[in-house]
């Protein structure tokens, strides 16, 4: 049997609208260009399962679909409906825009779009051993990281 896909209901994009407004507001242009769709069943990615993913919407697809979008986050609804709690939706919907990115071209003033891998890539057992022990690539400050901590710093 096919995968089915389908628009996800106002009240998601609704939702998905106030995501954008407190948490992401290099999005706030292109809210309206965010489309939330469900596939009836959740595939796999190297033997796990997928929650969702954010992608860039291709031009062929908005040409063909007569949209303008600029994203479309795939979410999949068998584990939507039937494993996640409200908190653990509204996360994953926070996860997946976390995952889009706008910036202006400071040369041309065009607004440019794409999707970022995500900053950490854990085990969870290995996150349960030590912590969220990762250096920050961003750290301005001149605290040592968790893992100077953990292993002293290099002198």
């Amino acid at each position: 049997m096919a995968v089915e896909i389908y628009k996800a209901s106002d009240e998601i994009h609704k939702t998905l609208q106030t995501l954008v407004a407190n948490n992401h507001p290099d999005l706030a242009l292109v809210v309206d260009e965010i489309v939330v769709v469900f596939r009836s069943k959740a595939g796999k990615r190297g033997g796990r399962v997928v929650l969702g993913n954010s992608k860039k919407v291709a031009a062929l697809a908005n040409a063909i679909g007569n949209t303008d979008y600029k994203f479309v986050l795939e979410v999949a609804a068998d584990l939507w409906e039937e494993s996640l709690t409200s908190r653990q939706r509204e996360a994953l919907l926070d996860h997946l825009l976390t995952a889009c990115r706008c910036e202006e071209d400071p040369k041309s003033g065009d607004l440019k779009c794409s999707v970022a891998q995500p900053d950490i890539m854990a085990f969870r057992e290995n996150v349960e051993r030590y912590g969220m022990w990762f250096p920050r690539e961003d750290s301005a400050d001149d605290q040592p990281s968790p893992v100077e901590e953990m292993f002293g710093a290099d002198e």
